[in-house]
């Protein structure tokens, strides 16, 4: 069989159009996690960045604020590869209305069109340009959080390694759902026999994403291999795991790292879960939902 890192440019753009049209996680929004859409403001920015404006979403409870709000920053999932969906924002506007807060919701550049690091060296400048507009935006600047989901723990993980590197600004916290973490252990040594993701998938989200295999061993690409230096004097983190998900070794694995490095980390697994949970509706999700939005409203409290 081919491996995938030697697919030339037709063969990696059929493989992206079968993870776009073929989701293994099925989403079920109900109407009561819709009327939270009732709740919010929603206005579409174009954001400078370093690869050309980034699309996000500021969703922001209506009403007077009374004062600055906090922020929380979202990066969604679909392995690099699938885009953002209505689902993203119905968890946004969840956040907003939950919390007072500030919710951007970015919309990044996929792969394989945009390979690593662009969506990465995005979602950077995309915080890094909250941080410069807090006031513009009503926003605390001293409480601002970043987080996301699978493909969006990834880059949230290494946005916030890109800023211990940097220093250039300070986040409140960190919250990572199901991240993907180790781009080089093989896909076929994380899966089990009950996991909704066949290697191949796994496979060629990696490739898809990595275009080149040398990237693999990149922290910014597979963070558990980051230096315990760049760990120490990272925000506190919420990591949340799902017990059928095969990312949740990696996800054990770096919230260890963490915690050895010294950072406040906060982990929550749910056995009887997969891949995907939270944000698409399925069982436990209002639990799921709950537990983090209790973390992160300690963490933005004034």
């Amino acid at each position: 069989m081919k491996d995938e890192f030697d697919w030339n440019a037709d063969e990696r753009a059929a493989a992206a159009v079968r993870l776009r049209t073929g989701s293994l996680v099925e989403t079920r929004l109900t109407p009561e996690m819709e009327a939270d859409l009732d709740l919010v403001e929603v206005e579409e920015l174009a954001v400078p960045t370093r690869v050309g404006d980034a699309r996000v979403l500021k969703v922001t409870p209506k009403g007077a604020a009374g004062g600055l709000r906090p922020m929380v920053i979202n990066i969604h999932g679909g392995g690099f590869v699938r885009g953002y969906q209505r689902r993203d924002t119905v968890f946004c506007a969840h956040l907003a209305s939950q919390l007072g807060a500030v919710v951007l919701d970015v919309d990044y550049r996929l792969a394989p069109e945009f390979p690593f690091p662009t969506a990465l060296h995005e979602c950077h400048d995309i915080t890094v340009w909250a941080f410069r507009q807090a006031g513009a935006l009503g926003v605390d600047p001293a409480r601002i959080v970043l987080g996301g989901h699978s493909a969006g723990g990834n880059l949230t993980a290494a946005v916030c390694l890109m800023a211990s590197r940097s220093g250039q600004f300070a986040l409140r916290g960190q919250f990572m759902d199901y991240p993907f973490l180790d781009g080089v252990t093989p896909a076929e040594e994380k899966l089990e026999p009950h996991s909704i993701f066949p290697a191949e998938r796994l496979r060629a989200f990696n490739a898809l994403y990595a275009s080149d295999p040398a990237n693999l061993t990149d922290p910014l690409l597979s963070p558990v291999l980051a230096d315990a230096s760049e760990l120490a004097g990272q925000p506190p983190a919420f990591i949340l795991t799902a017990g059928l998900d095969p990312l949740r070794f990696e996800a054990q694995r770096y919230a260890g790292q963490l915690v050895l490095a010294g950072v406040d980390v906060t982990v929550r697994q749910f056995h009887d879960c997969d891949h995907g949970f939270l944000i698409a509706g399925q069982a436990r999700h209002l639990e799921a939902r709950r537990v983090l939005v209790d973390w992160l409203r300690d963490r933005v409290a004034a």
